[in-house]
Formats: C-alpha cells, sequence, structure tokens
C-alpha cells in the first residue's frame, strides 16, 4: 500500500558541532514529527514500546530489539502504537555524515574488504535501508554506552563512539547473514545466550561454575572464550552488566540510590559507590544529573 506523507528534510547543521560530525540520542516518539529525510546516515534502534516505521512508502510495525540502517536521503519517522503515556515507544538515534563513516572504515576497520563493509557500503551508494532484530541483547549496551559516552564527552570519547559504530555495524550484519561455520556459530550463539541471560538476571547470583554448567563446558574454557569474546572475566562482566542495569535505571526513575544498588544484587553501598565511579567515572548521583 502506497502511503503519501508530507515529507520534510532534516540537516545534519542542527546536530552536528565542526569538530564533530556524530551525534546521538534517546527519544520518546509522538505524533508530531513529519516524515523526514536527511543530509546524514542514522542507525535506529527500538529501546522500549512498541509502534511503527514509516520508510519511504512502507509501514513496518516495530517493537524492542528492531534496529535499522537509514542512508542519506531515505524518508522515515517512527511513530508510537498509542498516545498512552504508559506506552512509550523509545527510540536511540545515531547519525553521522557519510564522510565519518568512510573514515571509520578506514581507520577502525583497517578498510576491510569483508562483506559486512561492503553491505552497509552498497546500502549507502544506492539510498538502501537496511532493517535489523537483536537476537541476545547486543545492541542495546552499545546504543546506552555510546548515549553515556557522547554526553560525558569524558577523554577518549571519541574513540569510544567509533569502536562501538564499529561493533554495531558487525552485529547488525551478524543478525543478517550467517557469519561463521555452524559448529562454531552454534557455540558462540550459546555464548551469546549466557551473556544475554546474566544482563537480563543482574539480581541474581550466578557462579562461573553454574554458567560453565550451563553451557555444558569446563569453568577454564568458559573464562577462555569470556576473554576472548568480551575481553572480560567472568567477575568483571557480571559487574559490568549490573552497572549497565544501574545506569538504565538511573536515567529512568528516581528511586534511591541504595534501592538501585540492591535490585541488581548490591547491598554494601560503599563497594557498590566504588565500583560505580571505577566502571563510569563519576559517582551514582552525578550520572544522574548528567543524564537528566
Amino acid at each position: 500500500m502506497t502511503i503519501k506523507r508530507s515529507i520534510i528534510e532534516t540537516p545534519g547543521d542542527q546536530f552536528f558541532l565542526p569538530e564533530l560530525p556524530l551525534y546521538v540520542n534517546r527519544v520518546h516518539e509522538s505524533f508530531e514529527m513529519l516524515q523526514h529525510t536527511h543530509d546524514f546516515i542514522e542507525i535506529s534502534y527500538v529501546a522500549e514500546g512498541s509502534g511503527a516505521h514509516y520508510i519511504d512508502n512502507t509501514s513496518l510495525p516495530v517493537s524492542k530489539g528492531d534496529l535499522f540502517f537509514i542512508p542519506v536521503g531515505v524518508s522515515h519517522v517512527f511513530r508510537p502504537s498509542s498516545i498512552a503515556q504508559k506506552k512509550n515507544l523509545v527510540v536511540y538515534n545515531c547519525i553521522f555524515t557519510q564522510e565519518w563513516l568512510n573514515q571509520l572504515f578506514h581507520s577502525q576497520l583497517n578498510g576491510s574488504k569483508e562483506e559486512f563493509n561492503v553491505l552497509f557500503t552498497q546500502a549507502t551508494e544506492q539510498s538502501t535501508w537496511l532493517s535489523f532484530k537483536e537476537r541476545n541483547g547486543e545492541f542495546q549496551p552499545l546504543f546506552e554506552r555510546l548515549h553515556f559516552e557522547y554526553n560525558a564527552h569524558r577523554s577518549g570519547f571519541m574513540t569510544i563512539l567509533q569502536t562501538c559504530v564499529a561493533q554495531l555495524l558487525v552485529y547488525m550484519y551478524r543478525s543478517k547473514m550467517d557469519f561463521t561455520p555452524e559448529a562454531s556459530k552454534a557455540s558462540l550463539q550459546d555464548l551469546d545466550s549466557l551473556l544475554a541471560h546474566i544482563r537480563g538476571h543482574c539480581s541474581s547470583p550466578i557462579s562461573l561454575t553454574e554458567a560453565a554448567a550451563r553451557l555444558t563446558i569446563s569453568e577454564r574454557q568458559l573464562h577462555r572464550q569470556l576473554k576472548k569474546h568480551t575481553g572480560m572475566s567472568f567477575m568483571e562482566y557480571v559487574q559490568h552488566a549490573r552497572i549497565e542495569a544501574c545506569c538504565q535505571q538511573l536515567r529512568a526513575n528516581d528511586h534511591k540510590i541504595s534501592d538501585v544498588a540492591a535490585s541488581v544484587g548490591y547491598q554494601d553501598m560503599k563497594f557498590f559507590n566504588q565500583l560505580f565511579k571505577k566502571m563510569t567515572g563519576v559517582t551514582p548521583s552525578q550520572y544522574r544529573q548528567q543524564n537528566k
């Protein structure tokens, strides 16, 4: 069905600084925004709620975990499924110039000609939008980190932004294509499922022994796999997942910090505050103030 809409053009200079051709936000979608095109590339991730995404002349239902790669010149707009406050459609947007993406491919990805590079290069050249579906919670932590780093502007934040976008592109490709041989693919999917379980059950204690048993491998094997694929030990990953969950709560509500800490398994507030500052560079109170 063809959908006729008024379409406006949104220029990137509304968002970009001369020294920073990238912008990240987190928005509650409404019925006020018109369908629009833009002179930059956009990656949009549905973090909460459901609704519709109008792209060119197509209407797609969307819900948590949907992600879109939208090249220059493609018109689109998100709409929530309801105007009710309890049914918000929350979307993260990461936008950047074509030049910035070209530089990323050249520097961060070393000019790689791997298929995922080709996929996005062709999409931008042909103005073809792409859609993806999160499988194991791999997208949301990256968007949360992008949003935090962009707003905090701490030392080295541009390197982290580049790294996060590069990871996004790889995960997007993997979610659509067969990326590994079947045997190793199954193993990596099991590991991804375990990591998603840890992120989704932060308040529940889980030991390395229990985690290894879930994958029917030894603790030593699990430790090696985690180090290889996440760069972290088991306990470091658990702590990372818990602090990320705390960050999400601190942005979303005004609950007491001690209650937020307890909700992910931390009762010792001195330890929690030290760990939070070590991982984010700020205290929980400062993080909440910076992200209001």
